[in-house]
């Protein structure tokens, strides 16, 4: 296994949204086995001995599959629930990858990711907000041959149509395919696009939990007390307990939504000397 680097580097996380990745961490998907991380893998298209750097790794969906083909990975993500996570797994093998408690706003020189530090950047499904130029341009420094982000085309992953509808608010598109095709473009890079559309399961471990998410999903602003009615009922109309059966034997309830969440994903991938991806 290949050392940690947790200190405090990443001063500049937002740390409500890492309060929630770490209350995520122990339920987040771990294997590399939807059609998603297939789709993302065979457009990487990673060379043997390719050095990649994975942002926002989360519990190693990415980086262990990687790392397992030979690939040393350096995994980030601002949750430390998330890299303690991966930490076990990448010592249960004893695998090359390096994890490291790192936000978009951080220092990447400082955490030793800087200019040529990998042969490929990556960035799945982790950019979704904030400064989306200075993330981009931070892939490309690290990067010396490709780097790629995949980020929404449609409502962002942390609203639900469905609710949202049903309350009658906004559901516009987000803007972040615009975003990273003019930061692209202030660099001289050639990107190339492909899209997927994913269904997302939701699942907690209290119907406590469930309803603040789903209340998450709804967006920031406060609700009305006709909103806050026709969310009440939703909520306890969309949610169903499930007991599953652990392999110790003991039973686990869950909460969870009985639909799965749409979100159509865009790749973009760039060759970071300003030459085209094939």
């Amino acid at each position: 296994m290949m050392p940690t680097t947790h200190g405090e580097q990443a001063s500049t996380i937002n740390r409500d949204s890492q309060a929630y990745w770490n209350k995520r961490a122990a339920t987040f998907t771990r294997d590399a086995t939807s059609d998603y991380e297939h789709w993302l893998l065979d457009l990487l298209a990673l060379e043997a001995g390719d050095e990649v750097l994975d942002m926002g790794c989360a519990t190693g969906t990415l980086a262990v599959p990687l790392a397992r083909a030979g690939h040393r990975v350096h995994g980030c993500d601002f949750a430390e629930a998330m890299l303690a996570i991966l930490d076990e797994r990448a010592a249960a093998e004893n695998l090359p990858i390096i994890s490291r408690l790192l936000a978009w706003e951080d220092d990447w020189e400082e955490a030793g990711l800087g200019q040529n530090s990998v042969d490929v950047a990556f960035a799945s499904r982790s950019l979704m907000s904030g400064n989306v130029f200075s993330a981009v341009r931070k892939l490309d420094s690290a990067a010396r041959s490709r780097a790629a982000v995949v980020v929404p085309g449609s409502l962002l992953p942390s609203r639900d149509p469905r609710i949202l509808t049903y309350l009658g608010r906004s559901t516009r598109r987000a803007r972040i395919v615009r975003d990273v095709t003019r930061a692209l473009a202030s660099l001289g890079r050639v990107p190339i696009f492909a899209t997927t559309q994913t269904f997302r399961p939701m699942r907690f471990s209290s119907f406590d939990e469930a309803r603040s998410d789903l209340r998450r999903l709804a967006g920031p602003e406060p609700f009305t007390v006709r909103e806050q009615r026709l969310f009440d009922a939703y909520a306890a109309q969309h949610f169903m307990r499930e007991t599953a059966t652990g392999a110790s034997g003991e039973s686990d309830d869950q909460w969870i939504l009985d639909y799965k969440l749409p979100v159509t994903w865009v790749f973009i991938g760039w060759r970071t000397d300003g030459s085209a991806w094939a």
